[in-house]
């Protein structure tokens, strides 16, 4: 770590005495950040924070500036402990929350805070920053910005399982704080010196929900702008170095695109300026105009604070979208050879064509390639473009940047051979329906053929453009720049009669193997020291509680539990055991410093208690299995969201399985008391039985009645099934009342189902919600973009399938129902035939395979097993090899967290059961 910026913080402060005390200022570096605080004074829980932006040209000088007037004037401030952290805050793709916050300075009064925005603003007068998006400035054109916020205050879990920051209210109530925006109890500091200071009163927000709720994202004050008197440009979502608009010229009623970039936010980590990258960017489109390969440039507008550049808009779709829209579910990968032909040939003519006129792309990827209604191909995005020849820096797009392009400060030389490994990429895209996303190999990378090579070989078998593409893959996307194909190499072999069906190039790795590196991998990256997490997680889970199944430690418990009691080697076995016993510790201490308890088995304390019931079991602990019978035992179950993964259901089943861990009627009485709750919170209306969840409760699914298995009547029908059967025989006649209703409601659920199917050939799947689209497939994020996703699955369909054939699987095993048999075979064709185009985990490949072995078990046909070893080879085929071990990717297809549905754990789960048998995790 660069430790200059510290040193010159620690240099301002260095003798300073806190006013009205003594003693020295307190310098200590964590992680990135670095934080300053005089003798005796903490950072309010809440108040109003004075933030200072700086180019990072200016770094030092700011932040001297900034340090010496704090030191007159003591309180605690914070700031990146290095320059590198300073650019990646100055990046045009930094989160709006953050974007721009050099300095963070915590005033302890109003008083204080008016003297020290002053000061800043006088002592930083000159110097160069961004704006801050989500602060007002203290005076237009001012690197000193201030907010409202709770940033150090203890966040709050809220419903939906991610920890919300909260303001405490004159009352002492808990609200939510709603980023940018003051609280409309407090008035703004610099109201009323308006006149003397310049600034703009910060606006009061809403009157926040009460806390723990946790809603959507409060939506950015909206507005529209007119640029140089023509252009009507709708404001965007924001993001930070630039945005990009849709717009209407006004004077001919055509549509346009409008990029903005921020002065003085940075491109990459040299410090370009975004809007001298938009310049070129700008002039680059006109070198090109007599192409027809790019979008005309209409104006450039200069403002104080921002370029825009306005351009024609093109109709058509990126090339993501187009690929998702063309995959096919009869089983076979990628986009059908007819219909990929021409866009193969048109992207080799294209890359050709910017090649002759001396240029090189380095930014070719899915979403800088539009396909047009007429099947041409135009370039979106030219950022990254640059003469041949002329040095570049790192950037791109992972699994299309090629290996010069990679790393933090390397400078080489640009290349066309960059954007040919780039057209591999594109090719691999539409071979298989799937990014050519893996995590890299350490320390050293395998050889292509080797890492891409069983991928490509499976889908050949399956597929006629993945045996045509195949070669020219591999051939393009060669580590060594100098051994790439040529485009007249590619056009030959695109020219040639269709390749053999090619062999996979060696012998996929063993189960075994996979699992015991993977097991071991889980062992060596928990890290039970640190307090946050005990293992890494994908970027959504990093604000959600560290103990749930979905990214946290449960999930991975629960699979650390099971391979304990496997037979497996000796040293695997204790090993697992071992790392379990660390992990059910070091839940069981966090859950006693959460005072929030929701109620989910995904994202919910439900999957926490069942995961240690489980750990208890393989360890042989009856105390853990009474702490885990207390923890059930105070789930909530009036829940408002009726689901199973944040919801009443999931605390239901918790309830079933605290029973049978313990024998209590405590938990079979607290099953029927949640199954009654279920079944008076329908919906009747067609097409059936819907669970809805209520419109005025604090959650992103409010207003939402949706039939998946972790959020909609799938699992719900799954916990009133299994209560049901818990209950309908019991000597209590209450209990054998309401398990009769419980198996009738688990009825309603089936046929609802059954009601809103789509079944096309012998496969079967369904929406997410009974009125959604055709693509909307289950299991999907709402608003999920097909090809711009950033786990390398451009479709979505298929989504949610093998959850909702397990629910009528079970059903049709208690009921005897013909057409939840049907269904469910049905459902299991369908999550096979989409097998080339999920990821690998537990709501992917690994969870498809989960239900195939379901089947297979159900019914004893061998092809559900051969099925699932079918979905096995294409999970192996993703491996990295890290320190010599064969680690399977996460939802990123890029890292290697842990997290069972988002990241190893669930297809290690899934091997495991592959392997050696038995029933799947989370069920009865």
């Amino acid at each position: 770590m660069d430790g200059t910026l510290v040193e010159v913080a620690r240099a301002a402060v260095t003798g300073s005495r806190a006013r009205g005390g003594g003693g020295d200022w307190t310098v200590a570096v964590g992680g990135s950040w670095c934080t300053v605080r005089p003798p005796g004074r903490e950072p309010p829980a809440q108040g109003w924070r004075l933030h200072v932006s700086a180019a990072s040209s200016v770094a030092h000088e700011v932040l001297s500036a900034v340090a010496a007037a704090v030191a007159e004037d003591p309180c605690p401030f914070s700031f990146p402990a290095d320059r590198g952290k300073l650019r990646d805050i100055n990046a045009r793709d930094r989160e709006f929350e953050s974007s721009g916050k050099f300095i963070t300075v915590h005033p302890q009064d109003d008083g204080q805070f008016r003297r020290l925005a002053a000061e800043l603003h006088l002592a930083t007068a000159g110097m160069p920053g961004p704006t801050v998006p989500a602060a007002r400035p203290y005076r237009p054109g001012s690197l000193v910005h201030y907010g409202y916020d709770a940033s150090a205050a203890r966040p709050v879990l809220g419903n939906d399982g991610a920890y919300r920051p909260v303001l405490r209210t004159p009352g002492g109530a808990l609200v939510l704080a709603l980023p940018g925006q003051r609280p409309p109890w407090v008035a703004d500091p610099v109201e009323g010196a308006g006149s003397a200071t310049g600034g703009r009163p910060l606006p009061a927000g809403p009157r926040p929900g009460p806390a723990p709720g946790v809603g959507a994202p409060p939506a950015r004050p909206g507005g529209s702008g007119l640029l140089a008197g023509r252009w009507a440009a709708a404001v965007p979502r924001p993001g930070s170095g630039r945005w990009v608009f849709t717009g209407r010229d006004r004077a001919t009623g055509e549509p346009v695109v409008v990029k903005q970039a921020r002065a003085h936010t940075e491109t990459d980590r040299s410090g370009t300026d975004a809007r001298a990258a938009l310049r070129r960017e700008a002039a680059l489109l006109d070198r090109l105009a007599d192409s027809g390969l790019t979008p005309r440039v209409l104006a450039l507008v200069e403002r104080p604070d921002a370029l825009f550049l306005v351009r024609e808009h093109l109709p058509g779709l990126p090339l993501g979208d187009w690929v998702a829209a063309r995959l096919r579910r009869d089983g076979t990968p990628g986009v059908p050879w007819d219909e990929a032909r021409p866009v193969v040939l048109a992207l080799l003519d294209l890359v050709e064509e910017v090649h002759r006129r001396g240029l090189v792309l380095r930014g070719l990827a899915p979403d800088a390639v539009l396909v047009s209604p007429d099947g041409t191909l135009r370039l979106l995005d030219l950022e990254l473009t640059v003469p041949a020849g002329s040095p570049a820096r790192p950037g791109g797009t992972p699994g299309y940047l090629a290996p010069e392009q990679r790393g933090l400060r390397r400078v080489c030389p640009a290349g066309p051979a960059a954007d040919r490994y780039a057209l591999g990429g594109l090719y691999f895209l539409l071979a298989t329906g799937h990014h050519p996303l893996l995590p890299d190999d350490l320390p050293l990378a395998r050889p292509v053929a080797e890492r891409l090579g069983r991928w490509l070989a499976l889908a050949a078998r399956e597929g006629g453009t993945a045996r045509r593409l195949a070669p020219l893959v591999l051939g393009l996307r060669a580590e060594s720049a100098e051994r790439r194909w040529s485009a007249e190499r590619v056009r030959a072999a695109l020219a040639a009669a269709p390749p053999p069906v090619p062999a996979p190039p060696a012998a996929p790795p063993p189960l075994d193997r996979l699992l015991h590196d993977g097991l071991r991998h889980l062992a060596q990256s928990a890290t039970p020291q640190r307090a946050d997490r005990l293992w890494p997680t994908v970027p959504d889970g990093a604000r959600t509680d560290p103990c749930n199944v979905r990214y946290g430690a449960a999930g991975v418990l629960a699979l650390l539990a099971r391979a304990a009691g496997a037979p497996l080697p000796d040293p695997a076995r204790e090993r697992s055991r071992a790392t379990a016993a660390v992990a059910a510790h070091w839940i069981e201490r966090h859950c006693a410093d959460e005072p929030v308890v929701l109620p989910g088995l995904h994202l919910g304390r439900a999957g926490t208690a069942w995961a240690l019931f489980d750990a208890a079991d393989a360890l042989g602990d009856p105390g853990l299995a009474e702490r885990a019978a207390g923890l059930a035992a105070r789930l909530p179950l009036d829940w408002p969201d009726p689901g199973l993964a944040h919801g009443a259901a999931g605390a239901g089943l918790a309830q079933l399985r605290a029973h049978r861990a313990t024998g209590a009627r405590l938990f079979l009485d607290r099953a029927a008391r949640c199954a009654r709750h279920l079944l008076a919170t329908t919906r009747d209306e067609p097409p059936g039985t819907l669970w809805p969840v209520p419109a005025d409760f604090d959650s992103a699914r409010a207003g939402t009645a949706r039939l998946d298995h972790p959020h909609g009547a799938a699992g719900i029908g799954t916990f009133l099934l299994a209560a049901g059967t818990a209950l309908a025989g019991s000597d209590l006649p209450e209990h054998a009342s309401t398990g009769r209703a419980a198996l009738a409601g688990a009825d309603r659920a089936a046929r609802t189902l059954a009601a809103t199917a789509r079944r096309h050939g012998p496969t079967a799947w369904w929406p997410r919600e009974p009125d959604a689209g055709p693509d909307a497939a289950a299991g999907a994020d709402p608003g999920a973009v097909p090809g711009a996703v950033p786990d390398g699955r451009p479709a979505r369909r298929g989504d949610g399938t093998a959850g909702i054939g397990a629910f009528l699987l079970r059903h049709w095993r208690a009921t005897d129902s013909a057409d939840s048999r049907l269904l469910a075979l049905r459902a299991g064709r369908a999550v096979l035939d989409a097998r080339w185009h999920r990821d690998t985990t537990a709501h992917g490949l690994a969870g498809d395979g989960e239900y195939l072995l379901d089947l297979f078990q159900a019914t004893g046909e061998s092809r559900f097993r051969h099925a699932a070893h079918e979905l096995a080879a294409l999970i192996a085929a993703r491996t990295a090899l890290r320190d010599g071990l064969l680690v399977l990717p996460d939802r990123t297809g890029t890292a290697a967290t842990p997290g069972y549905h988002s990241g190893t754990a669930g297809p290690l789960a899934f091997l495991l059961r592959l392997r050696h048998g038995g029933p799947g995790l989370w069920t009865l």
